[in-house]
Formats: structure tokens, sequence, C-alpha cells
């Protein structure tokens, strides 16, 4: 076998031995909903709620920690990777681990666009330099605007933890209320679709020359072997 294709199997294997790991650990309701473009996507149902918790997983090469947390700081860029986001801005920023954003979903017909507050925090787990953004949303913290339809929850985390092969290990796990009647095809979409295009789309976006570089003082980047 060539050396190309000899780092396209370890990869793989990798990839897997991490994800399995991963499904042999959660006997805590998740299900496997779509495993396409090396994301694997679960759902898992919520005690007493009609909502659905979403966990995504997947692998990047190549990606340090802080081009990762620099897509986030670049309010900007969330309508080219969170999916169907159409506008995006930054209403305040608290410090370099921490802020408030404004996002608009657009919803096909005849659904109303939703919008979101949500604050930020930011943390790295010293013990194995795994980076977190914890997400929740603030409804009540701006008034609501004409034709948008405020979403009255949402939770998120996204993890980047960096592995021994010099991968890291990307996991978004998420649960919204979308807000007011949805038809069944649009919750479907909101549920699974949603954060598994925005997860499709950010890897893409993170490996920009633009976030490349950055440096975060909060920041430890795993030494590769």
């Amino acid at each position: 076998m060539k050396t190309g294709g000899k780092a396209v199997v370890l990869f793989m294997v990798l990839f897997l031995s991490q994800v399995f790991s991963f499904s042999a650990s959660a006997d805590n309701g998740w299900k496997l909903q779509r495993n396409k473009d090396g994301i694997r996507a679960y759902l898992r149902d919520i005690p007493d709620q009609k909502l659905k918790e979403f966990l995504g997983v997947m692998l990047v090469r190549g990606v340090r920690l802080s081009s990762m947390v620099a897509t986030f700081d670049d309010t900007a860029s969330y309508t080219r990777w969170m999916h169907n986001c159409t506008e995006s801005r930054l209403l305040k920023y608290i410090n370099v681990q921490e802020r408030i954003t404004y996002t608009v979903t657009h919803a096909p017909w005849p659904a109303t666009d939703r919008d979101t507050v949500v604050y930020s925090l930011m943390s790295q787990n010293p013990a194995d330099n795994s980076v977190t953004i914890a997400i929740t949303g603030k409804p009540d913290y701006m008034p609501r605007q004409p034709k948008r339809l405020r979403i009255p929850m949402m939770k998120a985390t996204w993890t980047f933890r960096p592995l021994e092969s010099g991968d890291v290990m990307i996991m978004y796990q998420t649960v919204t209320d979308p807000g007011g009647p949805l038809p069944r095809a649009l919750l479907n979409l909101s549920v699974v679709d949603l954060p598994f295009y925005t997860m499709h789309k950010f890897r893409d976006v993170v490996k920009e020359d633009r976030y490349a570089a950055a440096t975060y003082t909060v920041i430890k980047e795993p030494a590769l072997n």
C-alpha cells in the first residue's frame, strides 16, 4: 500500500475508534440518525418534553484550537457556516471568553424567520486541553424584532478535543425550542439538518487562512508529537 493510502486508513481507524468509544459509553439514550461525510449525528429524547437533543461528532485535521476559537470570534462569519443564518452581529463583548451575539435563521415559507440572542462562555480544560464554548439563550436581552420570532430556549456546547494523533475531535451538542407552531417537515429540519450542516460548513471555514495564525493567551495549544 502506498504511503498516502496508509495515512488515509490510519486516519479512518483513529476516527472510528474514537467514535465507537463514544458510542459504547453512550448508554444515555443517544440514537444514531445520520452517518455522512465524516459526521455522526445522534438524537435523544428529553424527559417530559417534546424536544430532542442533537449531538454531532467529527474529526478535523491540521487545525489549531485557536483557529477554531477565532472562527467563533468572527461574528460576521456566522452567516457563512451556521446553516440558514442570514444575519449575525455582536451585541456585547464582555472579554475574550464571554460575549453576547444575535443571529437570524431563515425559515422556509410558511414559517417565520427565527432570531436568537445567546451568551457564550469559552473555557479550556487543563487536563486534556479541550476547549468548550457553552452557549445559552437570552431571549429577553433585547426587544423582539418585527417579522421575526424569538427562539425562547436554546442551549448548546461546542467541544474541541485534541487527540494524540494530531487531529481534533469536534462535538456539537444542542437543544432548541424553535417557538411557535412548525410543520413537521420543518421541525425535523431544525432538529437534525440545521446542526448537521452547520458542522459541515464549520469544518471548511475553520481551515481558512484568515484564522490559521490566530493566537489567544487563554488558549494552550497541545504539543504535537
